[in-house]
């Protein structure tokens, strides 16, 4: 009988913890992906692992027999994947873009472990980080995985860390720079100016299904070259209202004006990995990634005062699931 070894850790981590919900959040698990683990090695073994109750989770006889050897096969599986040198060489992470908020996620982290080595990676779009996860050249990818015109690989787990607000940008003189909020019902005269809209896939259908959500033409007349342009224009050539993510690192100089929404638009950000064959450290980066979601709050979502698509609400509540 062969043994799945992500079973066999999902095991030996919820024995340790001896809470289901805890040990979830330390594989960066949904705690119905983990009990199905648990559920199909509990099949293989033909033999219940644990005692469940509302209150407690024990080990039965067998699972007490069972966790030494378990707790042996994962170091095993761990010291071979460090012995041919993968500890040696920094995770491969995609994330998107270098403006966006993936690089602001980076930051937190690298204050919170600054000994974490990431060689990053902009593919575009998360559609171009899909087949380089599934073949290796990647470790892990950070982007929205609906939207992108294909359904997400079964070999492909996921986790939403961040749900980033966007803001809108106006220019100090416009009519509405002085509201506390900008309501998104207020730009269905004039729109969201987004000048040469372009950009990955999974970004352009959440605007689409946003602007279409709250009846807001979209605006791409005219020539943008790169944010810092659509910026300048934004403040200096143009009375229009544009967006951007609230992670994004902005220029100062410009003395933009920058506004909450109202309903706050949220743009859901996932880490993704493949199963079965992870860098040693991506362990590490889930769980400080879970870690500083919590702690941070990066995933608050208030339906009466926030506005997610439909395909990435029921993810979000699983995100939120293993606080």
């Amino acid at each position: 009988m062969d043994l799945d070894l992500a079973q066999v850790r999902a095991f030996v981590v919820t024995a340790q913890e001896r809470h289901f919900g805890r040990a979830a959040q330390a594989l960066f698990l949904t705690q119905q992906a983990l009990s199905k683990r648990i559920r199909k090695l509990e099949d293989a073994l033909a033999t219940p692992l644990f005692l469940r109750t509302n209150r407690s989770v024990t080990l039965t006889a067998d699972g007490e027999r069972f966790l030494p050897h378990a707790r042996e096969l994962v170091r095993v599986a761990d010291a071979a994947v460090a012995a041919m040198g993968a500890d040696d060489r920094p995770l491969r992470l995609d994330v998107v873009d270098y403006r966006l908020a993936p690089m602001f996620l980076l930051r937190r982290l690298a204050a919170r472990e600054p000994g974490m080595k990431i060689d990053r990676v902009a593919g575009g779009g998360f559609a171009n980080a899909v087949e380089p996860l599934l073949s290796g050249e990647l470790d892990a990818a950070i982007g929205r995985v609906t939207g992108c015109g294909r359904p997400l690989p079964e070999e492909l787990e996921h986790r939403i860390v961040r749900l980033e607000p966007l803001v809108a940008l106006l220019a100090p003189e416009h009519p509405l720079a002085g509201n506390d909020v900008l309501r998104l019902e207020d730009l269905r005269a004039e729109g969201i100016w987004l000048p040469g809209l372009r950009g990955p896939g999974e970004w352009l259908s959440y605007l689409h299904e946003l602007c279409t959500r709250f009846g807001v033409p979209i605006d791409d007349s005219g020539v943008s070259y790169d944010l810092r342009h659509t910026l300048e224009q934004t403040r200096y050539g143009t009375q229009r209202v544009t967006l951007a993510g609230a992670d994004m690192q902005l220029a100062p100089d410009l003395n933009l004006t920058v506004l909450p929404f109202e309903p706050s638009p949220l743009f859901p950000w996932s880490l993704v990995w493949r199963r079965g064959r992870a860098h040693p450290a991506l362990r590490r980066l889930l769980a400080l990634a879970g870690r500083t979601s919590r702690e941070e709050n990066w995933c608050a979502y208030d339906p009466e005062h926030a506005w997610l698509p439909e395909a990435d609400v029921s993810r979000a509540a699983a995100a939120r699931t293993t606080r």
